[in-house]
């Protein structure tokens, strides 16, 4: 699955797509994620609504999220790749506030030993600091 994503981002990323692309993309990275943790759509979906479950199979399942979408890498920023995704695949409109939680939230998970939860304060750090905020 993992290989198959990655050609599917590289892509994209290629191309540069709409935020419909994106969404659709998104739910594909869900589909991988959701039943390796056993998260129900409800919870899945109160993502959307800023409201994070505070179970350790749904932190697992941000964390994961954000490793395929390769955002980070066990609950640390991937700076950088993340920055040249901005750059390079989202839509024009978008890419201010998603640099600016970028910019706000890479270092949020420096000094949590359990990537699974920094990895669950890293995505509500971007809820509140990108107006523009979207997640699977």
């Amino acid at each position: 699955w993992r290989f198959y994503l990655q050609l599917i981002f590289k892509g994209l990323e290629a191309l540069g797509i709409t935020q419909e692309q994106l969404e659709t993309t998104a739910k594909t990275f869900r589909q991988v994620c959701q039943p390796k943790f056993q998260i129900p759509d409800a919870v899945a979906d109160d993502v959307k609504r800023g409201i994070f479950a505070e179970t350790k199979e749904f932190k697992c399942y941000i964390s994961c999220l954000l490793d395929i979408m390769q955002v980070a890498r066990k609950g640390k920023v991937n700076y950088e790749k993340s920055l040249k995704q901005i750059d390079t695949v989202l839509p024009d409109a978008i890419k201010p506030a998603f640099r600016a939680g970028l910019e706000a939230c890479k270092d949020v998970g420096r000094g949590i030993k359990d990537h699974c939860e920094a990895s669950s304060i890293l995505l509500q750090c971007f809820y509140k600091n990108n107006p523009m905020y979207m997640f699977p």
